[in-house]
C-alpha cells in the first residue's frame, strides 16, 4: 500500500476541540455525506481506517512528511541545527508554547486519534453482513493506529495529554481534561494488545497487494514490546517491563515473518520499500505538485539531506561530529547513512556529479557537520519532495530490543547472538552501491561482540566493555537518522542517569523531556492544563 488511497468518502479534519472554536449552529445538508449516512457497507468500513494512516504523514505538515523529523531528531545528541535555521527551538530544550511546528504535530496526531475512534465506532456498530476475518482485521488496524498516535503524543507531550476513546457526543466532549498518570500508557498497551490479537500475519496481509504497508500482527507485537521498553517515558517514574517486551519480541522472531535484508542500504531506498525487514513504515508518495496538492510526500531530503549549496538543498538539520565519530573504522553503514568524506557521490539535476570536496567548497559554514544520505536519493529529484518511505520499525530493531531484554535478564550470551546478527549484516558487500565505494566489492571489517569486547574501545566517551554499552553503540549507528536516539537516552536515563549526561551537556533539563502543550489549545480549552514546559 504505497499510497493511503483506498476510497475515502469522509475527509477528517482537525478535531473540533482543537480547531479554536466550535460554531453555535446545527446545519444539515441532506446531500452531504455524514456520520449518520456513512458506514453502510464494507467498502466504507475499509475506507474508514485510511485517514488514521494518513495522519501519520500529516495533513497539516505536522507528521513524518515534514515537521516530525525535526522534533524527533533535533533534541538528541546526534543531530544539530545548521546556520540555515536560526533560531531552531527543537534542539535548545526551550521550545515555546507558541511554536507552530509543535502545534501542527499536535493537530495531526489528534486527527489520527479522532480517525481511529471514528473507525472503531463505525466498525463495531456495523449491522450489515461482513466476514469475521475482515472485521477483525479492520478493528485491529484501528486499534493499532490509535495506539501508535497516542504513543507519539505521549512521547512528545507527556502522559497528561487528554484520553479520548470515542467520538465527541456532547458539548462537554469538545473540551477534555488532562488524563491521570498511567491512563495513556494503559490505553497504548491495550490497543496494541487488541491489535496483536486481531491482525493477521504479514504474509496473510500482504497476500492482497493493495494492503502492503498496512499494520500486521508482527507490527502490533513489536510496538507493544517497544511500549513496554518505553514505559519510563509513557508512564513517568515507572520502570521498563523487560520480561513482557521479551515475550512479544520472541513471538515476532519465532513467526519467521521477517528477516534482515542482505544490504543495509535497502532500508532507505524507494525501490526496496516494504521489504522483508520492514515491520512498519510510513507510506510516502510523491505525486504532482508539492504544496497543497500532494499530501503524501516527504520533504526530508530537501531539508535535512544534502549539504547547502548542492542541488538546491536547504540542510537545516545535520548529523554532527559525534555521530560521524561513532561509526567504527571499517563499518560500511557510515557511508550509507552520511554524506561525508570518502563516501558516496551526489548527482545534481543538471547532471553534475559532486563529491565531498565540491560540497565543502560550496558550503558557507558548519563544515564540521555532515549530510544525511539515509532516505535521501543519490540523484536530485525535480521536486522539493520525494516519495521515500520512513521505516518506523525494522526487524533490526526487534533483534536489538530482544538483545537488550536478554541482557537485562542476565542472558549475556543470548544477547550477543542477536547483536551479532545485526553487526554481521553491516559487513556485507553491497554490490548495488556506487562503484568507487570500497564495500561495493569488499566486506566491512567490524568485529563481532567478543572481538569488540576484546578491543575495549572507547567511542565518544563510552567504553565498549559491556553488553549494555555495546547495545547503546549499535543502536546509535544502526538507526542513525531513524528517530530513536533521543528516546533511547531518555528511557535509559530514567534508570541510570549517566545516559542523560550527553543531553545535559547540550542544556537539557528534566522539564524539557517533552514539548509544551500548544498555547492555542490551552487558550481554547480552559479545562486543560499544560505540562512543565508550559510553566
Amino acid at each position: 500500500m504505497k499510497r493511503y488511497t483506498t476510497i475515502i468518502a469522509v475527509i477528517f479534519t482537525v478535531l473540533s476541540f482543537l480547531s479554536g472554536c466550535k460554531p453555535n449552529m446545527d446545519l444539515t445538508n441532506p446531500q452531504e455525506v455524514s456520520i449518520g449516512t456513512y458506514y453502510k457497507n464494507v467498502a466504507e468500513l475499509e475506507a474508514a481506517v485510511i485517514p488514521a494512516y494518513q495522519a501519520i504523514i500529516g495533513k497539516v505538515q505536522g507528521g513524518y512528511a515534514r515537521s516530525l523529523y525535526y522534533e524527533l531528531l533535533a533534541p538528541g545528541d546526534d543531530f544539530t541545527h545548521t546556520f540555515k535555521w536560526e533560531p531552531m527551538y527543537q534542539d535548545t530544550y526551550n521550545t515555546p508554547s507558541s511554536d507552530g511546528m509543535a502545534l501542527n504535530t499536535w493537530k495531526d496526531f489528534w486527527n489520527g486519534v479522532f480517525a481511529a475512534n471514528m473507525a472503531l465506532q463505525g466498525i463495531e456498530n456495523y449491522k450489515g453482513t461482513i466476514d469475521a476475518a475482515v472485521k477483525d482485521r479492520l478493528l485491529g488496524e484501528a486499534h493499532f493506529l490509535r495506539g501508535l498516535h497516542y504513543m507519539h503524543l505521549c512521547l512528545l507531550f507527556g502522559e497528561t495529554v487528554p484520553l479520548i476513546e470515542k467520538p465527541a457526543a456532547s458539548d462537554a466532549d469538545y473540551y477534555p481534561t488532562n488524563s491521570t498518570p498511567g491512563q495513556i500508557y494503559a490505553r497504548i498497551i491495550n490497543d496494541f494488545q487488541e491489535a496483536a490479537k486481531l491482525l493477521p500475519l504479514r504474509s496473510a496481509m500482504y497476500a492482497n497487494s493493495t494492503f502492503k504497508g498496512r499494520a500486521t500482527k508482527g507490527a502490533a507485537q513489536s510496538y507493544l514490546a517497544k511500549a513496554y521498553l518505553y514505559r519510563p517515558l509513557l508512564e513517568a517514574g515507572k520502570p521498563a517491563e523487560f520480561d513482557k517486551a521479551k515475550e512479544q519480541l520472541k513471538n515476532v522472531i519465532d513467526s519467521k515473518e521477517y528477516q534482515l535484508v542482505a544490504n543495509f542500504r535497502d532500508n532507505s531506498l524507494e525501490a526496496t520499500e516494504n521489504n522483508a525487514e520492514s515491520v512498519f513504515e510510513v507510506q510516502m508518495f510523491n505525486g504532482p505538485g508539492w504544496l497543497g496538492d500532494d499530501m503524501s510526500c516527504s520533504w526530508r531530503w530537501q531539508e535535512i539531506g544534502m549539504f547547502d549549496g548542492t542541488g538546491g538543498a536547504w540542510w537545516n538539520l545535520a548529523p554532527n561530529k559525534k555521530t560521524y565519530t561513532e561509526f567504527e573504522p571499517g563499518d560500511p553503514r557510515k557511508y550509507m547513512t552520511l554524506w561525508c568524506d570518502k563516501g558516496a557521490y551526489y548527482t545534481q539535476i543538471d547532471g553534475k556529479v559532486t563529491d565531498y570536496d565540491y560540497w565543502m567548497a560550496h558550503l558557507a559554514t558548519n563544515k564540521d557537520f555532515y549530510g544525511t544520505r539515509k532516505y535521501c536519493p543519490d540523484v536530485q529529484v525535480a521536486d522539493i519532495d520525494d516519495g521515500i518511505n520512513d521505516r518506523l520499525l525494522r526487524y533490526a530493531d526487534v533483534l536489538l530490543m530482544y538483545a537488550e531484554c536478554l541482557n537485562e535478564g542476565g542472558d549475556i550470551e543470548g544477547a550477543k547472538t542477536y547483536i551479532n546478527m545485526v553487526r554481521a549484516r553491516a559487513n556485507n558487500v553491497v554490490p548495488t552501491e556506487q562503484p568507487h565505494l570500497w564495500y561495493q566489492h569488499s566486506p566491512g571489517t567490524i568485529p563481532d561482540v567478543n572481538g569488540l569486547l576484546a578491543k575495549d574501545t572507547t567511542i565518544n566517551g563510552v567504553r565498549l566493555n559491556n553488553i549494555k554499552n555495546i547495545i547503546q553503540h549499535e543502536r546509535f549507528v544502526e538507526f542513525c537518522g531513524e528517530y530513536l536516539r533521543y528516546f533511547d537516552l531518555l528511557r535509559w536515563g530514567m534508570a541510570d542517569a549517566k545516559w542523560l549526561e550527553p543531553l545535559k551537556a547540550l542544556g537539557w533539563q528534566p522539564k524539557a523531556t517533552y514539548y509544551p502543550f500548544p498555547q492555542a489549545e490551552l487558550d481554547n480549552n480552559k479545562k486543560l492544563k499544560g505540562n512543565d514546559m508550559n510553566r
